[in-house]
């Protein structure tokens, strides 16, 4: 997918279909990387939600990291949200 069509996606609940053939359902999350002066996604599995959100409640700075994977979004072949 591309950056454009992934905005819409960002911090929705969602299934992902992966380049790699693996289906998963989760949530991809944006961060600015300050060192490296871009924008990274990440992709946060339904499994690790809960925590993801608590965690980031509690003002965690690398819940992200712990809880996710780094992705590349020309990596993500569909994306649907779940409602």
């Amino acid at each position: 997918m591309s950056i454009r069509e992934m905005q819409n996606l960002i911090y929705q609940q969602g299934n992902f279909t992966f380049s790699d053939g693996r289906k998963d359902e989760g949530m991809v999350i944006s961060r600015y990387n300050i060192k490296e002066a871009r924008v990274e996604f990440y992709f946060i599995p339904a499994k690790n939600l809960l925590a993801f959100e608590s965690a980031r409640s509690h003002h965690d700075l690398e819940a992200h990291k712990k809880m996710g994977q780094l992705v590349d979004v020309q990596s993500i072949v569909t994306a649907t949200t779940i409602h």
